[in-house]
């Protein structure tokens, strides 16, 4: 099912449980630190979207840095996610291209139509 990693979440002057509302703008932006249930390494995300497909949700960032102005577009990244047993945000990696196909359209017409209505 390829790595999962665990969030802990961190405000950005925005109420943390706006991470579970699909219906989010992508100018929303939350911040997040997913750790690494292997290593423990913490990664820094800054969350755009969340959206749910036939009952899978998925949660689309990329790495946060601030921004000193030298840094390439960010690459974005589309995780897999669910509540585990204890209640926790868990992502995992999608391996299936045709699953990350499928996710990245939804994304990618959600990011349009927000533009198109700004």
């Amino acid at each position: 099912m390829g790595s999962s990693r665990k969030t802990k979440r961190i405000p950005s002057g925005r109420s943390t449980a706006a991470l579970g509302d699909d219906r989010r703008r992508s100018d929303d932006n939350v911040l997040a630190i997913l750790v690494d249930e292997r290593n423990g390494r913490e990664y820094y995300v800054s969350v755009l979207d969340t959206f749910t497909i036939r009952g899978q949700t998925y949660f689309v960032m990329y790495n946060y840095e601030p921004d000193d102005g030298s840094r390439a577009n960010p690459e974005i990244v589309i995780m897999r996610s669910w509540k585990d047993d204890s209640g926790e945000q868990v992502f995992s990696s999608i391996t299936n291209k045709k699953e990350l196909e499928q996710a990245f359209e939804y994304f990618f017409e959600r990011y349009t139509n927000s533009i198109t209505r700004s």
